[in-house]
């Protein structure tokens, strides 16, 4: 079995590329037979991946949940094992991951149109949140505060849109503050969207809030960052394995924290599709390098 690790080199504003010297002296250490490949622009993790040969070789992701994305839409569909070496900003999948005791657990993932995801996928304000985080990153801030930056930038700039969307069996429409579709617990560097949700129970946790007014949005947003929004009546929790929406306008769309645009999107759960290599002792040798 072959340990490949895929880097990409910005990631946590270059601490993906410091975590690679813990990666060789754990791996010489614990003479694992490894390779390891760099990133050079987006989508090459996801070519990366499809170009490795045999099957059952452990592929791990070395950097944020863009890169883990793309390492999965490389990795579905093969016999190939994903892991998971968190050195992006947010790294939110893998705060579900790491409460997971299994070694080994086989997940759930979603299919957004043609694209798969992990963990979260939005519309909405949090959706535009994630957007104008890629606006906050090329300013200087802190990492820690980049997502905090982004929701009072779109605070000021956010405009509801109508949509129709059905969750599972059940249509409804309405000017939308957020819909989102949760495999994992966490998104935007922290935030608790979905608390109770499990990577291998076959639903996906869905949140919807129609339009409220804008005083309350941050009253929300701090909910959602303790975890504590579903007590609030303005959302809508359910559980589903299939999702569709729509607007007569593109809308930004959160896919694992890259952003998707279109005006029509198809959701449905794959169940127990990705076998994951969760070996935590391993992981946190490999993290103990990184000065």
């Amino acid at each position: 079995m072959k340990h490949i690790f895929i880097v990409n080199p910005i990631s946590g504003k270059g601490r993906a590329c410091k975590v690679v010297i813990g990666i060789k002296k754990v791996c010489e250490e614990e003479k694992l037979d490894y390779q390891i490949y760099y990133t050079n622009a987006p989508g090459d993790a996801t070519k990366i991946t499809k170009s490795i040969k045999g099957s059952k070789n452990i592929i791990y992701s070395v950097g944020g949940d863009g890169t883990l994305n793309e390492v999965l839409n490389g990795i579905v569909g093969t016999k190939n094992i994903l892991s998971i070496i968190p050195a992006g900003s947010g790294n939110d999948f893998y705060k579900t991951l790491v409460k997971i005791d299994d070694e080994m657990p086989l997940i759930d993932v979603g299919k957004v149109n043609k694209k798969y995801f992990i963990n979260v996928v939005s519309i909405g304000i949090d959706a535009e949140v994630a957007k104008n985080a890629e606006v906050m990153k090329k300013l200087k801030i802190p990492p820690s505060q980049i997502y905090n930056a982004s929701i009072i930038y779109t605070f000021f700039k956010y405009k509801f849109k109508n949509i129709e969307f059905t969750v599972d069996n059940n249509s409804s429409k309405g000017k939308c503050t957020l819909l989102t579709i949760c495999n994992g617990k966490m998104y935007g560097g922290g935030y608790k969207i979905a608390p109770e949700a499990l990577l291998s129970d076959g639903y996906f946790d869905v949140y919807f809030v129609n339009k409220i007014h804008k005083p309350i949005i941050p009253f929300l947003i701090n909910k959602l960052k303790k975890g504590t929004h579903e007590s609030l009546k303005e959302v809508v929790k359910s559980k589903a394995t299939k999702i569709k929406f729509k607007c007569d306008h593109d809308l930004v769309c959160n896919v694992d924290g890259e952003i998707m645009i279109d005006n029509k999107f198809n959701i449905k759960l794959i169940p127990k599709a990705v076998l994951i290599y969760n070996n935590k002792e391993l992981i946190n040798k490999i993290m103990k390098e990184v000065k």
